[in-house]
């Protein structure tokens, strides 16, 4: 087993840039985001041309994420992008789910990515600080950005490596025209983006350029991996009969993008037959759909499309009136609501399946955003995330299917109607499976 976790000192010093670039740089790269992120992994799938895994240690479970990287990062390079600073996660403890934390569980080493500009020997004490905080994480490498010459880099790396023994492995100079750009969920998902595989060559030559790509390699092999029993992970992964051959319609487009790649794979690895539908098409659901999964995305983009294709709709409808099982996810919530209220005050018509009408906001719901703590209808514990910029009327009678709980507060979310559910958590199915369970056992035949 061989890999580095990409890291930063905060957010937007140029780590999901840097990261995609030495993913499509160096050869044979098994791609992996830490944490709830789902457009990161689109860059990352662009430029490798791989699938790339979610490794989030909150809603999956150390020895999860330990088992996930091994199987997929198996004989080649797992370079694993991290998220925000590399400390930065729930509360000031050290395990926390960062990306230190998933460092630590993986035994990988960081490749800490430092906004250089403006800076000198206080880009040394940044670096410094962050090996001292927790000795256990293995810093094998920096990785200066926003540097304005050979010279300086130069001079930047000699503080850094004088003052904490650290090795720097290459620059990025200041280049705005590589810059993949960001929007309210992060980054522009990738499809959206013009000339994204011109961007894509540009940076892959630049860390061709600029990065020791050689020596990048050479400290991925200095991975402490323990590697996990192969039959342990065979025995709980092992496909239920319940499922093998159940018939699961998947909404999948633009509008309906956000699937961790490991919940799409579960379900045919437990046996069931995946075929894809497109609400934008005004494509009906598949014929003989046994469940219909409708994952998240962004619904509020193209609510007048979605709005016209009455097929979609339609066929949607008739399945839930026959008591098909329905599981729509956040996007997929909002879509099966009643209505869609923009923020310019126009009011478009979804499904009508659920009774919620939701209201899009100018700013993120920070009141539900993050990690959160969810008990199923049922009595199901599982954990799950949140993060949209929307919100649904509440009231009193109508039939909830989650209880949310974050730290202090406590609340009910979600909707069922029938054998249609609801709600705005995002659940990764490895280390949920009995939330994952109670919901596509429904449609046991």
């Amino acid at each position: 087993m061989k890999g580095i976790v990409i890291s930063g000192t905060r957010s937007g010093v140029g780590k999901t840039t840097i990261s995609t670039a030495i993913m499509g740089a160096l050869e044979d790269v098994a791609p992996f985001k830490t944490g709830p992120d789902y457009i990161d992994p689109r860059f990352h799938e662009f430029i490798t041309g791989r699938n790339s895994y979610n490794l989030d240690i909150f809603m999956c479970g150390e020895e999860n994420v330990r088992r996930l990287f091994q199987e997929k990062a198996r004989d080649r390079i797992g370079v694993v992008e991290g998220v925000m600073g590399l400390y930065d996660g729930l509360g000031h403890f050290l395990d926390n789910g960062s990306t230190a934390h998933l460092s630590r569980v993986l035994g990988l080493p960081v490749i800490l990515v430092v906004d250089a500009k403006g800076g000198s020997t206080s880009v040394a004490a940044q670096v410094l600080g962050h090996k001292n905080l927790d000795p256990q994480v293995r810093i094998g490498g920096v990785i200066l950005n926003n540097v304005g010459s050979e010279k300086l880099y130069r001079m930047l790396a000699e503080g850094v490596e004088q003052y904490t023994g650290i090795e720097c492995v290459g620059y990025f100079p200041n280049n705005p025209d590589i810059n993949l750009g960001s929007r309210h969920l992060g980054l522009k998902q990738a499809e959206e983006m013009e000339e994204l595989s011109e961007t894509l060559d540009k940076l892959r030559a630049m860390a061709r350029e600029y990065i020791d790509l050689e020596r990048l390699t050479q400290i991925a092999e200095e991975t402490s991996l323990v590697n996990v029993e192969e039959e342990t992970k065979k025995s709980e992964r092992r496909s239920e009969d319940m499922y093998r051959g159940m018939k699961v319609a998947v909404a999948r487009d633009e509008a309906f993008s956000f699937y961790y790649r490991y919940n799409l794979e579960l379900l045919e690895e437990k046996g069931m037959v995946v075929e894809y539908f497109s609400p934008l098409a005004n494509e009906e659901v598949p014929e003989g759909a046994e469940f219909i999964y409708i994952g998240g995305g962004y619904p509020e983009n193209f609510v007048e499309r979605l709005s016209k294709n009455t097929r979609t709709m339609e066929s949607l409808r008739r399945c839930h009136e026959r008591g098909v099982p329905i599981y729509g996810e956040c996007g997929g919530y909002m879509y099966l609501a009643h209505e869609i209220k923009l923020l310019d005050g126009s009011i478009h018509k979804m499904c009508g399946i659920l009774e919620g009408r939701i209201e899009m906001r100018n700013r993120l719901n920070i009141r539900r955003f993050g990690y959160i703590d969810i008990l199923t209808e049922e009595g199901v514990k599982g954990r799950a995330h949140e993060f949209h910029y929307s919100g649904v009327d509440e009231t009193e009678d109508r039939r909830y299917y989650f209880d949310a709980m974050k730290r202090d507060r406590a609340w009910k979310c979600g909707e069922r109607i029938g054998n249609t559910i609801g709600g705005y958590p995002h659940i990764h199915f490895l280390g949920n499976e009995e939330v994952f369970n109670k919901l596509f056992s429904r449609g046991k035949r």
